[in-house]
């Protein structure tokens, strides 16, 4: 009777082992996903930004681009570069970063990420060569900061994990 007790106790164990390893990994999925799906978003925000600022012609067909509109703050000031050109996305300096909450709500800019970031959003404006004057390519990566070992990872390259990009171009209308 003891032998048996002792054989059913090994198997109760063996099967909560396994149900309490099933469980941390769902809730590291369900995490994880959350967090992707949250980068996505504030991806997709970001470009929505930047297609919201002024790349046309005028009544006189002459270009006219925003090059003054701050994207880093919220709300936008008429202290940045709009869509002058940034360079690429992983060297974009300041005035192509911000930093976000974990329920993505903007709380800071520049070159340090302040407490309490989750997500760090870079983006950058690039002139498309093969298209002429009238087409810009905008990028954006999106890094869970938690990804890469905190706030203080901010640097992304393409194919980096963790990261989320999304990439348009822009046509002068």
């Amino acid at each position: 009777m003891l032998i048996e007790a002792l054989v059913a106790s090994a198997v109760i164990l063996a099967l909560a082992a396994g149900v309490a390893q099933v469980a941390v990994m769902t809730a590291t999925s369900v995490r994880t996903g959350g967090a992707q799906g949250m980068a996505v978003f504030l991806g997709a925000q970001k470009l929505e930004q930047l297609a919201s600022l002024a790349w046309t012609y005028d009544a006189g067909l002459e270009p006219v681009s925003d090059v003054t509109t701050n994207l880093a703050l919220d709300p936008p000031a008429p202290t940045g570069r709009g869509l002058l050109p940034s360079g690429p996305i992983a060297g974009a300096g300041d005035g192509y970063i911000d930093y976000l909450d974990r329920d993505g709500a903007w709380i800071g800019a520049g070159t340090d990420p302040p407490a309490g970031t989750a997500f760090v959003r870079r983006w950058s404006v690039s002139p498309v060569p093969a298209a002429g004057p009238d087409a810009l390519l905008l990028q954006v990566a999106v890094l869970a900061s938690s990804a890469r070992g905190g706030a203080g990872a901010t640097t992304v390259r393409p194919g980096d994990p963790g990261v989320t990009w999304l990439v348009t171009v822009r046509v002068r209308q």
